[in-house]
């Protein structure tokens, strides 16, 4: 009886031991960051590691404290990067363009919560089994409209035909991975769901109530204001920038590809330019009043009660009150880029990583800025722990283990001794 209840005991004990292994994982309080100092030369220190690990073809970093640029990292394997060095950055078009829809709500041209359609007339959303009149623009920003066309675009090459928006609306040539139809597939408001249509909807209805083409329309309204001069929807419009190399998935040099979908994935710019753009995110600037910023920031999509999307942004504070944590991340599949940008609204730090050549380092370091910075765990610090976390655990049974031989003995010996 004493043997089962012992058992029993180390048992319990390596449960428990599991139990807050376990919980210090999903929790995040046994995590480590990326670098131990607090300081973004540590911080950079512990970027370069990462890219000696893998292959990156060019890399550039900006590191925002107090609302001020702190630190920059520029690695390459051909000619040099700057802080001017252009590079594509695919969906974070999306939050950018987001700026200049508000400011046309901003200037009374828009209205946040008004039919979409209402302000179309080059081309209108299909009929569906739901009510199209609940597609408003502030749905279109959040990814809550209904949409379910999984866009992701893809580009053109230099030799293929470029659609127009009305074509590309209908059925995207492009998207390659989905349906590529700007249809509602349910209720809008409902649910999120990511939306590359969306934003090209929104880029028309830039078009048709500005009277301007996106590119000039975003150019005057936020590029001009924010001092974005490196900045440009149409790469073709700026032909002198100095543009990042770009690689295919087999490391072989690549062209950038030509979008239809601007608004949502054709934005060139640099850490120079982008991070004015965070900046005015934290501070008073030309082209949108606080009230609009604090409004972007507020949660419009949700997922499990936690506030994902803002009004162009995603939310990452994961509705904690000593951050206020909103940014974007952009990827292409070929050639290969990633790219990633945050900015806490209340502490006014932030980071912008664009790289070519990889498919996820730009991301991943975004999300080990998060935790490093803000104390907020995401999938990326936590399977980079896995590995620590499992010695941990190891370590924890072993000495249990350990601890229950010595009790033992010491109570079989104090036994043999007494008698």
């Amino acid at each position: 009886m004493k043997k089962i209840k012992r058992i029993a005991l180390v048992f319990l004990a390596m449960l428990s031991w599991t139990a807050f292994i376990g919980y210090g994982f999903i929790d995040g309080f046994l995590l480590k960051p990326i670098t131990s100092k607090s300081t973004p030369q540590a911080f950079i220190e512990a970027t370069q590691k990462k890219i000696d690990e893998q292959f990156v073809g060019n890399f550039a970093m900006t590191i925002i404290e107090n609302g001020k640029v702190s630190e920059d990292h520029f690695y390459s394997i051909d000619k040099p990067v700057n802080k001017n060095t252009i590079f594509q950055v695919a969906s974070v078009s999306k939050w950018v363009t987001a700026f200049g829809a508000l400011k046309l709500v901003e200037q009374g041209k828009l209205d946040l919560d008004k039919p979409v359609d209402h302000y179309l007339t080059r081309w209108n959303l299909p009929e569906s089994e739901f009510d199209n009149n609940k597609v408003t623009i502030r749905r279109l920003l959040s990814h809550t409209s209904g949409l379910v066309d999984d866009l992701g675009y893809d580009g053109f090459g230099p030799n293929e035909k470029v659609q127009t928006i009305e074509e590309s609306l209908t059925k995207a040539a492009d998207g390659l991975y989905s349906e590529g139809v700007a249809r509602v597939g349910f209720d809008p408001g409902s649910e999120y769901m990511y939306s590359g249509a969306g934003y090209t909807i929104l880029q028309l209805l830039i078009e048709e109530v500005s009277g301007q083409s996106f590119q000039d329309y975003m150019t005057q309204a936020v590029f001009e204001p924010l001092d974005m001069k490196y900045s440009t929807f149409v790469l073709s419009e700026k032909p002198n920038l100095e543009l990042a190399q770009l690689y295919n998935e087999d490391g072989t040099i690549s062209t950038p590809s030509i979008f239809t979908a601007l608004a949502a994935a054709s934005l060139y710019t640099c850490t120079e330019d982008l991070s004015k753009f965070l900046i005015a995110n934290v501070s008073k600037n030309k082209v949108l009043s606080e009230k609009t910023i604090e409004a972007m920031s507020q949660p419009e999509a949700f997922r499990n009660d936690v506030g994902i999307y803002g009004l162009g942004p995603h939310l990452y504070s994961q509705n904690r009150q000593d951050s206020k944590i909103i940014g974007h991340d952009g990827s292409g599949g070929n050639p290969i880029i990633n790219t990633a940008a945050r900015i806490d609204l209340i502490s006014k730090s932030g980071i912008i990583v664009l790289e070519t050549g990889n498919h996820n380092l730009a991301s991943s370091l975004g999300d080990e800025w998060l935790f490093w910075k803000a104390d907020i765990a995401d999938y990326v610090v936590m399977m980079r722990n896995k590995s620590y976390l499992l010695t941990l655990l190891i370590i924890g049974y072993v000495l249990i283990i350990v601890a229950a031989i010595f009790i033992i003995r010491k109570k079989n010996n104090k036994t043999k001794g007494s008698s």
